[in-house]
């Protein structure tokens, strides 16, 4: 018998009236090579709820890491599709939705997928908005779900709506595991308004007048600040120049959210406002800043309240102590994955730079969950296989193959370095990541692509891992945010990549590469 949740869709979804018919791509009811249209939204819904009631009943292995494999994406870019112009006109969701997630299930069973990685699922804000849609990763509020993921015509909130989802996940054995960004904010974060100490203030003069840029070393104190790292060194990092220094403020007197965001007002009256952020490490990368993020300002020192990498991840020592730590901002971030366990059950996070987080603050969100689940999984966005996160507790990092793989030379020596050592962590197995070129635009050939994937899922310690679209010879990067060269990123706009705007991958693709997939990641399971 499905769960309550699910009950409670089914009764709604026959209880919503409708009358556009809805197309879909076959290869979601397993007809890859047509395009199937149903009478309705809601009549394609409990096709695929009957389903997933009927794969719940067949035998199953318990789940394991050793022959798991990870489906991963942006919910709201994964099942995007032109359902037709009556459908769009009703009301019913043209990009992804959790109901339209729920339904792609059986596909994921094909496929022997038994766990489903998703991207942010929160909230997003609008301030400095990239593309159509804007960032996932431009939160708003980390408790507050993204109400555009969400079935409008049903008559159940996106809060509701993503437990069904998760509900239907576990119903066939299939593990969750949600995105967390603890360490930044959307520039118009609704936390501003009864915290605004935890965020960095600038004068607005600077914001007003397009002058405020990453602070930038110079060659000596770039080559010391690289030396000091590499060592473990957090004592005499080098410092911005004093000019940069002296933009920033302490906390304004008042705060009030206008057109542009929030701004602020001192106790002499200068106006200030929140900048965005830039990549924190190293000092001298070259991505441009950030429009629509934040980083959360997690210490209170009065010599370190400006945004530089020796405030935002490396942690000068004089700033990361006891006495100048946020607690309140601590305890807020701690306090946001058992807040997703209580209320849909997750089974595990994947922490967007985790390593980047002050030491106690990055032990004490996995401790603190772990004690509430012990067998909660946390992966770690870190592109190294290191001991170190093993120890931090991690099950599992991205590490480099997504850069490497398709690189003959470089895919050689991590062949020898997985012969010469026992990896202490478990690393992603795929050629690519939602940050990186495809693998079939890098090979020339959707096949190839699948026998590169195929060859890593099978090395040890790889966590297989499917990024969506790649089983359908997608081309088209979804960020040119790694691994691209700056031709190949003007290529792109914001409009054209799935992070920011409305794209639909390729489900037309041929059903031999279907069937190829199938059999593929069927040995893969039974490795």
């Amino acid at each position: 018998m499905l769960p309550a949740s699910l009950r409670a869709l089914r009764d709604l979804l026959a209880d919503t009236t409708s009358t556009a018919s809805y197309a879909v791509p076959g290869r979601w009811v397993d007809r890859p090579d047509d395009e199937i249209t149903f009478d309705s939204a809601p009549a394609y819904f409990l096709h695929q709820l009957t389903e997933i009631e009927r794969l719940a009943h067949l035998e199953r292995d318990a789940w394991s890491y050793d022959t798991t494999i990870v489906y991963n994406g942006l919910l709201r870019h994964i099942t995007a599709w032109d359902h037709g112009e009556d459908a769009t006109a009703e009301g019913w969701c043209a990009n992804g939705s959790f109901v339209k997630m729920l339904a792609l299930l059986p596909y994921l069973h094909a496929l022997h997928v038994t766990t489903l990685s998703l991207l942010p699922l929160y909230e997003r804000g609008v301030v400095g908005r990239k593309g159509t849609l804007g960032s996932p990763y431009a939160i708003r509020h980390p408790l507050r779900i993204d109400h555009d993921l969400a079935e409008s015509r049903l008559n159940m909130s996106a809060h509701d709506q993503l437990r069904c989802l998760v509900d239907a996940c576990h119903v066939l054995g299939i593990k969750v595991v949600f995105e967390f960004v603890p360490r930044t904010a959307s520039i118009d974060s609704d936390l501003v308004a009864e915290h605004s100490h935890w965020f960095y203030w600038v004068q607005q003069r600077a914001l007003d007048a397009g002058t405020f840029r990453a602070p930038v070393l110079g060659s000596e104190a770039l080559l010391l600040a690289k030396e000091l790292v590499a060592l473990h060194q957090r004592i005499g990092l080098p410092e911005p120049d004093a000019a940069y220094q002296a933009l920033f403020t302490s906390t304004p007197h008042a705060v009030q959210r206008g057109e542009h965001g929030w701004s602020g007002t001192m106790s002499d009256g200068m106006r200030v406002g929140i900048p965005g952020a830039f990549a924190d490490w190293p000092p001298d990368d070259p991505q441009p800043a950030w429009s629509d993020v934040t980083y959360l300002r997690l210490h209170d020192h009065p010599h370190f309240r400006y945004m530089a990498y020796n405030t935002v991840r490396m942690y000068d020592a004089l700033l990361d102590l006891p006495v100048y730590r946020q607690i309140d901002a601590w305890d807020h971030i701690a306090s946001i994955i058992p807040w997703y366990i209580e209320h849909f059950d997750i089974d595990g996070a994947l922490i967007d730079m985790g390593h980047a987080l002050p030491e106690d603050l990055q032990r004490r969100l996995i401790d603190d969950v772990r004690a509430r689940k012990p067998d909660f999984m946390f992966w770690e966005e870190n592109f190294f296989l290191q001991q170190e996160s093993s120890d931090a507790g991690y099950d599992a990092v991205v590490g480099y193959l997504p850069f490497d793989a398709l690189d003959e030379e470089r895919m050689e020596a991590f062949l020898q370095r997985s012969i010469d050592e026992t990896f202490a962590v478990r690393y992603f197995g795929t050629p690519e990541t939602h940050n990186t070129p495809r693998s079939a635009a890098r090979t020339g050939s959707p096949y190839r692509s699948l026998a590169t994937w195929a060859m890593i899922a099978h090395l040890p310690n790889a966590l297989p891992f499917i990024h969506a679209g790649i089983e359908l010879g997608e081309v088209r990067p979804v960020n040119t945010g790694l691994g691209f060269t700056a031709e190949e990123q003007a290529l792109f706009t914001t409009d054209d990549l799935a992070l920011f705007s409305s794209v639909i991958l390729p489900w037309m693709a041929p059903s031999r590469l279907h069937t190829a997939w199938k059999q593929a990641t069927g040995r893969v399971a039974q490795r």
